[in-house]
């Protein structure tokens, strides 16, 4: 069950505290690193919230990037993560809220369920609207880690699935799908049955950069694009297109042959030499 919460700043407080937002979510500490430093999905998961994001630096320690918000507001973010006690800064270097601080501690309740508790730290020149700039901010929050918890929780169930052994030179016919994409079991993995036009592709259902659901994703010009980070493929060859190259690079893998024979779609996939 996910709780959350908000409670008001001290009224004694030193600093322009302006509130805690308290929420339990049910993934793993391994997947809350995770997200905590993966800039990349900001735009594409949060896409009601930030517009694009240029990393200026990024490692383990953390990352820094230029932002612009959906509001067109541009900011210089920084997240240095604290493994050894279990949380990371948010700060906002440059920008809207110039100054502002969000400190983040994960409490650990089971392998697969974590309390948070985040305090905002924001400039303020009127502290009476210490209250209202507070709930702004868990209000804010709180939808950003319902989009998230999804994504963690999706990214799980699919790094739990036992991984089967491809097989060379397999071959499969389909019925011609009526409703589009279909998922089917291939060669040891899920594929989607898609068509642009009248061209057919069956490809991944996951991306491989790090589990994204490609089920939603329109086809392009054989191009299909990863809802999570915006990776690009060729449907055709499988092969990452686009400007992720320069951050990541990765692949769909052998992508299977499909041709269309009366009512039925022959697949075939050949072994890799």
């Amino acid at each position: 069950m996910i709780r959350y919460e908000f409670e008001p700043a001290q009224s004694d407080t030193q600093l322009v505290h302006v509130g805690t937002y308290k929420r339990s979510i049910p993934v793993s500490l391994d997947r809350m690193y995770e997200n905590a430093l993966d800039w990349a999905h900001l735009p594409f998961v949060h896409s009601t919230s930030f517009k694009s994001i240029k990393p200026l630096d990024y490692g383990a320690w953390g990352w820094r990037a230029d932002v612009i918000d959906v509001k067109d507001r541009a900011m210089r973010l920084e997240l240095c993560l604290d493994r050894s006690s279990r949380r990371w800064i948010t700060r906002n270097l440059e920008g809207d809220n110039e100054g502002a601080e969000i400190w983040t501690h994960v409490f650990v309740v089971s392998d697969r369920a974590l309390d948070l508790v985040i305090d905002f730290f924001v400039p303020l020149q009127k502290k009476n609207d210490k209250d209202k700039v507070g709930l702004a901010y868990a209000k804010s929050y709180e939808r950003l880690y319902d989009e998230d918890v999804q994504m963690m929780s999706e990214r799980q169930i699919e790094l739990d699935r036992k991984v089967k052994k491809r097989d060379d030179n397999e071959e499969l016919a389909v019925e011609v799908p009526v409703q589009l994409p279909l998922k089917i079991n291939f060669s040891g993995r899920e594929y989607l049955v898609n068509k642009e036009k009248q061209t057919w592709y069956v490809y991944p259902s996951r991306c491989p950069h790090l589990l994204g659901p490609l089920d939603d994703s329109p086809i392009t010009d054989g191009i299909i694009v990863c809802p999570w980070h915006g990776f690009e493929f060729d449907l055709k060859t499988g092969t990452q297109v686009g400007n992720h190259g320069k951050v990541n690079s990765c692949s769909l893998g052998p992508i299977p042959n499909v041709q269309q024979v009366g009512d039925k779609l022959h697949l075939t996939l050949k072994a890799v030499s």
